[in-house]
């Protein structure tokens, strides 16, 4: 009955935002940085011209009720960090929904709709600039928060360890980001960590991560409370240079399902000292350097031993994963039809 519960709000989570886009009462923000101005008062006729301004409309209220961030196609250079934080009563059905306008599993859809999020933020100071850098994209510090539709590209500095969702702090509870895209080059616009929360129900689902460092980091709560009810699922990890899921103190009941992860340095990372044996199925994990390993701040320490083992159910260790390079077509970055892991559903569309 537990696991039953469990993934019946991880399904009620994902797809909340349906509900919200036909609740009439529902707070609707809108952006368009090529045609928006932030004097506006962010109705879809007058759209704000940036997301640091609707995280400030969002943040000056108090009154209950959802909230959806409309952001239209385009490029987004964040010169700082935006963060989402306020007092208001998100729940999980009444949440804050940060989404393209233009989703994935929208007939019209193709790649180059996705809104593209690119932070430039320089907090290098004069003659400090060989010195490591931590830049981020957004900031979450409110529960009941979506995240959808979007694609990530980095920070170009060299020495920056860029993350690009982030939610840290006490008493946060229920992150869901899904079908987003996050792309990356080491030696260009890098992108360190993904997507790194701490507490529960952290939720990444029908995510791309491509050559980022790690995709989903489920870290430390606050002194060391760990995580309950967590998931990663239907999601494609090629090439990620430490790990493809990084799991610290995350508890027994983290989902992990339907992904592929390939061609990376590991294929999960965990904390030293956390010997949790965690569940696997229908999954393709090959042509990864290491398999399991432990991992610090600075990255993967050692490989793990026979003191750690996966209960694994279906889990395909052998073979190439062939992903469409066509950035025409709707299926960039997935499994191409009929190859390996096609049949697993991982990749941004639901239908």
């Amino acid at each position: 009955m537990k696991t039953y519960r469990k993934e019946l709000w991880i399904g009620l989570a994902t797809l909340v935002f349906a509900a919200l886009a036909a609740n009439a009462v529902a707070e609707t923000l809108y952006v368009d940085g090529s045609h928006g101005n932030d004097t506006n008062p962010a109705t879809k006729g007058k759209p704000l011209r940036t997301i640091k301004q609707a995280a400030a409309m969002v943040n000056s209220k108090t009154e209950a009720g959802p909230t959806i961030v409309k952001i239209a196609p385009g490029i987004y250079n964040l010169t700082e960090c935006v963060v989402f934080d306020n007092n208001r009563p998100y729940t999980e059905q009444d949440r804050l929904v940060i989404e393209a306008t233009i989703l994935p599993d929208d007939p019209n859809w193709n790649p180059a709709l996705m809104p593209v999020i690119l932070s430039t933020e320089d907090p290098r100071r004069p003659g400090e600039f060989n010195k490591r850098t931590e830049t981020y994209s957004l900031k979450i510090e409110i529960s009941h928060v979506t995240i959808h539709g979007l694609k990530f590209l980095g920070n170009p500095l060299l020495n920056n360890w860029h993350n690009c969702v982030s939610r840290i702090g006490k008493n946060l509870d229920d992150l869901v980001v899904t079908q987003c895209m996050f792309l990356s080059d080491r030696h260009a616009s890098d992108i360190y960590v993904a997507t790194l929360a701490t507490g529960d129900r952290f939720v990444v689902d029908r995510c791309i991560f491509r050559n980022c460092g790690t995709s989903a980091v489920f870290w430390d709560g606050p002194e060391g409370v760990s995580g309950e009810n967590c998931a990663m699922r239907y999601c494609i990890v090629d090439g990620a240079y430490l790990s493809g899921v990084w799991t610290c103190q995350t508890k027994d009941d983290f989902e992990f399902r339907n992904n592929i992860v390939t061609n990376s340095e590991y294929f999960w990372l965990r904390k030293a000292g956390a010997p949790i044996k965690y569940r696997l199925r229908n999954c393709v994990v090959t042509n990864n350097r290491f398999y399991s390993g432990y991992g610090v701040e600075m990255g993967p320490t050692s490989q793990t031993g026979p003191e750690i083992s996966y209960e694994e159910t279906n889990i395909i260790k052998e073979g190439q994963v062939i992903l469409e390079r066509d950035k025409n077509s709707r299926n960039y970055m997935h499994a191409v039809e009929g190859g390996l892991g096609s049949g697993l559903g991982a990749g941004l569309f639901r239908k």
